[in-house]
């Protein structure tokens, strides 16, 4: 019956309770500005005796903060990015915030909605993987207007962001070096490089040279083609383009396509890009009735929860998806946190070295 609805305390009755005023209250439980310890202490008393509960809305038309951060990925369905989701919130949570999402699924046009949205929500900050690096001038506009921002795996090189990675060459390069010491001489490669055109990939294998962070490619999987490629020249092993393929695409379906291409070429082992390209290299091998590790030796660059499952378990590079989230939210925090009158901030970029986790897919030759 409507009578017998439970009220919900409000601010003023708080203040009531406690016996201060209502600006002194909301002081209190909205952490800002001065209150006193005593004062406090009875406000917070009052306001766990009367079950109160924050409104969200009007705190942040008083703080300028609307305690919440949006976040922006190309595929919430795939478990890198889901992991890092849920690390995200998790951290979020645990320190006063709430994080809202938005798939992009690889569309610049969606992002540039994501972004609008998350601005009518005034959010403090965002976390995105972007979509195309060619196309990031929303990205730019939000921050040149004092938004906060946190790229993650893929990162727009000239955009005044904090920045969390893998370090993607490095990490290829441990996965080639394992092939490499195994035995191994005629190594493929599926990736997207969606940044290296096919009439200029043997130009690009031919010409690359080791380049500073700030000039890496915007793509992990043209990052982890450098990695492999280094392995290569340590060891002295000359690169059969035929052997690396490029889908053009984030696509399982195209990986499985270019993996058949590289397949006619024989390679004896194959270092995939991430998840999508490691399903679609699994649908080519099968396709061709090869055996792993019997016939070809594999690496996953991506550890996905069914790779310990398969007969055998497959080798592969397992990311710091816990870590890249919580220092991701850790960036966002402190920069939300910072008083009016604080000292400006550098940007942090932070790199994380995640781990080969060795399993029973690579033969020795």
């Amino acid at each position: 019956m409507p009578g017998n609805k439970q009220k919900h305390a409000t601010l003023v009755d708080v203040a009531r309770a406690a016996n201060v005023s209502v600006a002194t209250a909301g002081r209190a439980l909205g952490n800002y500005g001065y209150v006193g310890a005593e004062a406090k202490d009875k406000i917070l008393k009052a306001a766990h005796a009367l079950n109160y509960r924050k409104n969200l809305a009007a705190q942040s038309l008083i703080s300028g903060k609307a305690k919440t951060f949006g976040m922006i990925v190309s595929d919430i369905g795939i478990e890198f990015y889901s992991n890092i989701i849920k690390s995200v919130v998790n951290y979020c949570r645990g320190h006063g915030y709430c994080v809202l999402i938005y798939d992009t699924h690889e569309s610049v046009r969606i992002e540039r909605e994501a972004l609008a949205i998350f601005q009518q929500h005034r959010v403090d900050g965002i976390i995105v993987s972007p979509a195309d690096f060619r196309n990031a001038d929303h990205l730019r506009e939000f921050v040149s207007s004092g938004g906060r921002v946190v790229q993650i795996d893929r990162c727009v090189p000239d955009l005044e962001s904090d920045t969390v990675q893998l370090d993607n060459r490095r990490a290829a390069r441990e996965c080639t070096r394992k092939l490499i010491a195994a035995g191994h001489r005629r190594i493929g490669y599926i990736g997207e490089l969606s940044e290296i055109r096919p009439a200029s990939l043997r130009k690009f294998m031919a010409t690359s040279q080791p380049v500073s962070d700030a000039r890496q490619p915007f793509a992990p999987s043209c990052q982890r083609l450098f990695g492999y490629l280094d392995a290569h020249r340590e060891a002295g092993i000359e690169v059969c383009p035929d052997l690396i393929g490029r889908t053009g695409q984030y696509s399982d379906g195209a990986a499985c396509k270019e993996t058949g291409k590289v397949l006619a070429h024989a390679p004896t082992a194959l270092l995939t890009a991430d998840g999508l390209m490691t399903v679609g290299a699994f649908r080519a091998i099968r396709a061709h009735g090869l055996r792993i590790p019997e016939d070809l030796s594999f690496i996953s660059f991506d550890d996905l929860d069914w790779l310990q499952f398969v007969d055998p378990p497959v080798t592969a590079f397992a990311h710091p998806c816990s870590r890249i989230g919580e220092e991701a939210a850790r960036i966002l925090i402190k920069w939300a946190n910072r008083g009016e009158d604080a000292s400006p901030l550098h940007h942090e970029h932070v790199r994380l070295a995640g781990s080969l986790i060795e399993r029973e897919s690579i033969r020795m030759l």
